[in-house]
């Protein structure tokens, strides 16, 4: 009961109230339920004679409460500097640290408190020191965007290339009035993080315009590249951004990597393609797996980019490191418009890739409305799988009805037998499929309704077995015996 009286007590900073019960015996170095101290409360709201008492009885300044707070790092992340001068005089450690890592110095650096900073640094504070994420103060000025204590901090010798470095946290922060800061004292601009990527790399990846500018003029290499080669001009292509890129090859980017074009087809920006072709960039250069600009404009869907590639005498049957041609990408993806455009342009219908040619592949990925397409450009409705059956026998098998369909009205023959005999009326009867039935039945007139696979038997017989009845009675009604 003391000890709730003397919380209520430093809450209300009733000096008096709190005298009498340390007087009587209340500890002084304990925590309530938010695991706060007395002396700590009293730091929080700066009542320094409240704080005084509490040290005249024996409060620990080193006591921690939650997230590992101290009483200092309370008095300094609540800008209370009269109780912070005390707090040092009377011999707190300026350089303990919370269950972050972090220090009182850290904290204020972000808060932009100036006048903390100023105490602590002359305190003895640790200016380079790195919480566990590998920040510092200086790191923390920066993401707080407090360029005053950027300043200060860095009069003070703070390192602005620890950590993730000061000039890659201001590009990525879009601090400006910091990495102004930072520029005029000089930096390396260049400097990269650990990625391997430069401060200029992290601007363009951002989207920052006025960061990328200022980079530029302060000597940013604009063809760096980081650890996997790529440079910031990849880095503005690749998210397809006009403006960055053309401000990088102004600035003397070179548009000598063969993925910068395919990259562009990827983005889906039409306008920066056809920037980089007026550069006399080739249209059917390839990245490192054989992709053309063409295989990724297909691949993403941009019919406008394909469309334009196209004028431009893109290869319409160049095929990447896979096998792959840009017209079985647009089988793959269920591209329809674009696989159309191919076939105007001269895509090769019938080339194959590993047995797979475009009808396969629309057929296996259940694409209707390109498998009708391939069918009415003169794909052979008989195709048959490495499996030996045609796709009718598989649609038959599968009771894909819808496709069947589209099959039949191509011309498919379904009098067609696969290696064990089989028609595509067998399989559907054996999986009891009666709506295909019913479907091969109507029409195609010249269904042989009595054809025996290798075993011997025909369509009823392979249904009776099965035991599928409505197919029974509807082969039997058709006259199958």
């Amino acid at each position: 009961m003391d000890r709730a009286q003397l919380f209520q007590a430093i809450r209300a900073q009733n000096v008096d109230r709190v005298a009498v019960l340390l007087t009587q015996g209340v500890p002084v170095n304990i925590l309530d339920g938010d695991r706060t101290s007395p002396l700590m409360y009293a730091c929080q709201v700066g009542a320094l004679d409240l704080v005084k008492l509490c040290l005249t009885h024996g409060a620990d300044l080193e006591l921690r409460g939650k997230y590992g707070l101290t009483a200092l790092m309370v008095a300094a992340a609540a800008g209370q500097t009269a109780v912070l001068h005390f707090l040092i005089g009377a011999g707190a450690n300026p350089n303990a640290t919370n269950e972050d890592g972090s220090t009182a110095l850290m904290v204020a650096a972000y808060r932009g408190a100036i006048a903390t900073v100023e105490i602590l640094l002359k305190a003895g504070a640790k200016i380079n020191h790195e919480d566990f994420d590998g920040d510092t103060a200086l790191n923390l000025a920066i993401q707080g965007q407090h360029p005053v204590v950027v300043q200060i901090l860095l009069a003070q010798r703070a390192n602005p290339y620890q950590g993730l470095g000061a000039m890659t946290v201001a590009v990525s922060e879009r601090a400006i009035a910091s990495l102004e800061v930072l520029l005029k004292a000089g930096l390396n601009v260049n400097l990269p993080s650990s990625d391997g990527k430069t401060p200029l790399m992290h601007a363009v990846i951002a989207g920052y315009d006025e960061v990328v500018d200022m980079l530029l003029a302060a000597g940013a290499a604009v063809n760096a590249t980081d650890l996997d080669g790529d440079t910031a001009l990849i880095f503005a292509v690749e998210q397809g951004n006009l403006p960055l890129t053309q401000r990088l090859v102004q600035a003397g980017a070179t548009l000598t990597q063969p993925d910068i074009l395919p990259l562009a087809g990827a983005a889906g920006n039409l306008a920066l393609v056809q920037y980089l072709l007026k550069h006399q960039l080739n249209p059917n250069s390839t990245d490192a797996a054989g992709d053309t600009t063409l295989h990724l404009a297909t691949l993403e869907g941009h019919y406008d980019i394909v469309e334009y590639l196209l004028r431009q005498n893109a290869a319409v049957n160049l095929a990447n490191h896979q096998g792959d041609t840009p017209l079985l990408v647009a089988a793959y993806q269920g591209q329809r418009a674009i696989a159309q455009l191919l076939l105007d342009q001269g895509a090769d219908l019938h080339y194959q890739n590993e047995g797979e040619n475009a009808l396969l592949i629309a057929f296996n990925q259940g694409k209707l409305e390109l498998l009708e397409l391939f069918l009415a450009r003169g794909a052979n409705p008989d195709e048959r799988l490495p499996n030996g059956k045609t796709l009718l026998m598989e649609a038959g098998d599968c009771g894909y009805q819808a496709v069947i369909e589209v099959l039949l009205k191509a011309g498919a023959d379904a009098n067609i037998k696969d290696k064990h005999q089989a028609t595509a009326l067998m399989w559907a009867a054996h999986r009891d499929h009666h709506a295909v039935v019913q479907l091969l039945l109507e029409r195609c007139p010249d269904l042989d309704l009595n054809a025996q696979n290798k075993r011997g038997d025909t369509a009823l017989k392979i249904a009776q077995f099965n035991q599928c009845k409505t197919v029974v009675k509807l082969l039997k009604a058709a006259g199958a015996r």
